[in-house]
């Protein structure tokens, strides 16, 4: 007699909850970028950088010497013009032949991949596991925080610039190619050039090289492309700050400038704030290299990136998307170690960077250049979170030195 055991529902496979959590992830960037669509077509608003970016890739498709003199006049009246390379314009040039909607809905998309990528690779970098439901669930988690939120309503590229510099930074230690993704991250948007500081500081002579030949070989194309551009952006144009911020004193500029300016109530704060930022520069980068030097690259990378963000001119609120690997770092680690004032922290942390969003209604009040009292914490909140974390990291016991055959491999 043949006894049949009884049956029972068959358990999804791993491969079945990955192919499930990836699609989910698919349908969740589809679903953004149909609302992204949904808001530009019924209010005509946002995505207004998006537009920026649109707007010279047009103007340079349409002949030389004519990328800088493009603007784009935003809902409010703000002239707003092209600031990056024009190696920058040069990628962006397929935004010069689709319309406004479609470039809004694949830039969208675009940005939420790129988003749970930076997931993925910030968990991959502190450590823990990175399947891809993992990656759905903090993809999910971030995406309310106001610097994701405000990327995405602005159309930046941000984040497209974070995952080529994390993936570089935190990827193969032995590569031959590592600091190229800094250096061409840096011929898009000069800011990522810090990096190249940090491997200097930390003598990865090799690295540093690839970096400086990759930014090089950006300029280099674009002046190729474009001569007359790229010598009235290398010549001088970069440095006009006006076609970025007519006032640092804009609650939505997070940077150490603009601390400084809502504190004194003044937009003309260079004096001081350019040896402060000299300063922080210096000891945020110590900082940096004393992470690496304990072992802890991820959080070496997160520290220059802290240190660049602070001591920029302009640190637009969507430019700290670099919270998202942080939020992921002390979540991770929180729970590797058992830590719940970790844990804790990175709640709080990001407690406060969704309670950021609070941020428009002062711009829609009008009144978004003058505070008094608490006010000052709200509005410099992204700036205290990054100098009490670097100032943290800087008293914190190193736990010790990585050793030599460690981190060799990296050094290459």
């Amino acid at each position: 007699m043949t006894i049949l055991a009884p049956t029972t529902a068959p358990r999804p496979d791993r491969r079945s909850r990955t192919a499930l959590s990836v699609t989910a992830l698919l349908v969740l960037a589809g679903l953004v970028s149909a609302a992204a669509v949904v808001v530009h077509r019924s209010t005509g608003r946002f995505w207004e950088d998006l537009a920026v970016y649109r707007t010279a890739a047009i103007a340079a498709a349409g002949g030389d010497g004519r990328l800088y003199d493009a603007t784009h006049q935003g809902a409010d009246g703000i002239v707003l013009g092209f600031t990056y390379p024009p190696f920058a314009a040069l990628l962006l040039q397929p935004l010069a032949y689709v319309g406004a909607t479609t470039g809004i809905g694949i830039w969208s998309m675009a940005s939420v991949l790129a988003l749970a990528a930076v997931v993925r690779a910030s968990l991959r970098a502190a450590g823990a596991g990175t399947g891809a439901g993992a990656v759905l669930v903090g993809t999910v988690a971030v995406l309310p925080v106001f610097p994701v939120a405000g990327h995405l309503q602005t159309g930046q590229v941000g984040l497209f610039l974070m995952l080529i510099v994390l993936l570089d930074l935190t990827g193969e230690p032995d590569s031959r190619w590592r600091g190229l993704g800094v250096g061409i991250a840096a011929g898009i948007k000069l800011t990522p050039l810090i990096f190249v500081a940090y491997l200097l500081c930390l003598r990865r002579w090799r690295a540093a090289g690839v970096a400086t030949a990759g930014f090089a070989a950006t300029v280099g194309l674009g002046f190729g492309w474009r001569p007359v551009d790229s010598a009235r952006f290398w010549g001088g144009g970069l440095f006009d700050t006006t076609r970025v911020s007519g006032d640092p004193r804009t609650v939505l500029n997070q940077s150490l400038h603009g601390a400084m300016a809502r504190l004194g109530d003044t937009a003309d704060v260079t004096a001081v704030w350019l040896p402060l930022a000299v300063l922080t520069a210096l000891a945020g980068l110590v900082v940096a290299v004393r992470c690496v030097r304990a072992g802890d690259q991820f959080l070496g990378v997160l520290a220059c990136a802290t240190t660049g963000l602070l001591v920029s001119p302009v640190s637009w609120h969507h430019h700290w998307v670099w919270c998202v690997p942080a939020l992921v770092l002390l979540t991770v680690r929180g729970r590797q170690a058992g830590d719940r004032v970790a844990v804790v922290a990175g709640a709080l942390l990001w407690a406060g960077f969704v309670a950021s969003a609070a941020w428009v209604l002062i711009g829609l009040r009008g009144t978004d250049l003058h505070f008094r009292g608490l006010d000052l914490l709200h509005t410099n909140l992204y700036v205290l979170v990054g100098v009490v974390a670097l100032g943290w990291l800087a008293l914190r016991p190193s736990g010790g030195r990585a050793s030599l055959d460690d981190t060799k491999g990296w050094i290459r």
